[in-house]
C-alpha cells in the first residue's frame, strides 16, 4: 500500500488549525497538526516531511525558530516551509524567514486556491524526489545482484577450467558451428600450443592437416 506524504501544519490557535484542515482535507496527505513548536517537534521526530505550513507569530517558540529546529538534524534535502503571517512584513523579515528555511509566505486570511496551488507544487516535487530515490535504490540493488552473479560465474568458470585441466586426456570443446571454445592443458601440450588464446574462437578445421581437410570437404 502506497504511503501518503506527511504534511505538517502548526498554529497556536485551534480555529486556525481547523480552517487549514478544512482547506487541505481533500489533498492526499497524512496531515500532522500541532498547536505549538514543541508539539510539532515531538510529532515529527524521525518523520519524513513533504511540507510544513507554520504560523510565524506564536508564543514561546515562534515559526522561525521552529523552522530552524525542524531542519537542524535532518540529513539531505531540507523540509520546504510555507510561513503564515497576519501582517505585511519588511525586507528584514523576509530574509529572516528565508534564512530559517522558508520557501514562501502566505498572508492571512488564507486564500484557499492559493494555498492548495502551492501545496500541489511542493507535493509534486516531493513525489518526484521519492521516485528518484526509489529508482536509485533499485538500481543499486540491481548492480549488487549483477556483481554477485558475475562473481559466481567467475568462480564457476574457474572450477570448470580446473576440472578440465585435471583431465588426463587432451580435450577440445567446439560449438555447433565448429569453433573452438575451450582446450585442456593436455590438449594444448599435444597440439604444441603454449597459449590457449591462440586457439579459442578458431575453427577446428585449423587443426586438421591439409589432406584430411580435402577428404572432409569431399565427404560433405
Amino acid at each position: 500500500m502506497k504511503s501518503l506524504p506527511n504534511l505538517l501544519i502548526v498554529d497556536d490557535t485551534e480555529i486556525n488549525l481547523t480552517l487549514l484542515e478544512s482547506i487541505i482535507r481533500k489533498v492526499e496527505v497524512n496531515l500532522i497538526r500541532a498547536l505549538s513548536g514543541t508539539e510539532a517537534l515531538e510529532k515529527t521526530r524521525e518523520v519524513d516531511l513533504a511540507l510544513a505550513i507554520i504560523d510565524v507569530r506564536m508564543p514561546g517558540m515562534d515559526g522561525y525558530e521552529l523552522a530552524l529546529k525542524i531542519n537542524k538534524k535532518r540529513s539531505g534535502a531540507k523540509v520546504p516551509i510555507i510561513f503564515l503571517t497576519a501582517n505585511y512584513f519588511d525586507e528584514t523579515e523576509v530574509f529572516k524567514g528565508y534564512d530559517s528555511g522558508a520557501i514562501d509566505y502566505i498572508i492571512k486570511p488564507v486564500n484557499r486556491r492559493i494555498l492548495l496551488s502551492k501545496i500541489s507544487v511542493f507535493l509534486d516535487l516531493f513525489n518526484q524526489k521519492q521516485i528518484i530515490i526509489r529508482d536509485a535504490t533499485l538500481l543499486k540493488k540491481s548492480a549488487a545482484k549483477l556483481i554477485r552473479a558475475n562473481a559466481a560465474l567467475s568462480r564457476s568458470e574457474e572450477k570448470y577450467r580446473t576440472m578440465l585441466n585435471a583431465s588426463p586426456d587432451g580435450i577440445i570443446l567446439i560449438d555447433l558451428k565448429g569453433f573452438i571454445t575451450e582446450v585442456s592443458a593436455i590438449g594444448l601440450e599435444l597440439l604444441g600450443v603454449d597459449n590457449r588464446n591462440e586457439l579459442i574462437a578458431d575453427h577446428f578445421l585449423r587443426l586438421i592437416p591439409s589432406e584430411e581437410k580435402k577428404n572432409h570437404a569431399g565427404n560433405n
